[in-house]
């Protein structure tokens, strides 16, 4: 019996892509797919090290996405904002100058997806934007704008980034509202 052949790296991606993908998607999630496990069984070796190796040389795109990252074809990766578009998308039409705070209340307002009320300070662009149009941190801003109820900010397991809300818009948990019965009686 013949040996069968193993496939290279990128053939073993790309067919990955097309085979463990689910429309309408057009990407396959490392994890939750099962890619990463299906690469290190059948290559014994990191599957993070050869996508991203496979990215640079335009083989693939790759996203950050919670829990790991989605992998696509060449071309068929959601096309990402620039900086410089997200800064013209939060100020709006003829440019108007914002002050720190209110570009922040702005940016939540145009760069959150229905149905979320809130928006993801790295993968929206929001932290990228505003540091390129302010030159400032923007991580310390929104500590203070918090600290002063004037945004609400939920960290993420991950420890990439955080969720930003508009103050009385963040997910309130069974657990907030029954801690408030048992405060207010």
């Amino acid at each position: 019996m013949e040996e069968e052949r193993k496939l290279m790296e990128e053939e073993f991606v790309l067919q990955a892509i097309k085979k463990l993908r689910k429309d309408p998607f057009r990407g396959i999630h490392s994890v939750y797919s099962g890619f990463n496990e299906a690469f290190r069984k059948y290559f014994g070796t990191n599957p993070v090290e050869a996508t991203t190796r496979l990215a640079a040389e335009g083989k693939i795109e790759t996203r950050p996405f919670k829990g790991g990252a989605m992998i696509f074809l060449p071309g068929e990766a959601p096309k990402r904002p620039s900086a410089e578009e997200i800064i013209q998308l939060v100020l709006g039409p003829g440019s108007p100058s914002l002050s720190e705070e209110e570009f922040v209340l702005e940016a939540i307002k145009k760069l959150r997806r229905d149905p979320y009320k809130g928006i993801h300070s790295v993968f929206s662009g929001f932290n990228e934007a505003f540091r390129k149009h302010f030159n400032k941190d923007p991580v310390e801003l929104t500590s203070r704008m918090a600290s002063a109820g004037k945004v609400e900010i939920i960290p993420l397991k991950s420890g990439k980034g955080v969720m930003l809300y508009i103050p009385g818009e963040s997910p309130k948990g069974k657990k907030t509202d029954e801690a408030l019965k048992k405060i207010l009686g």
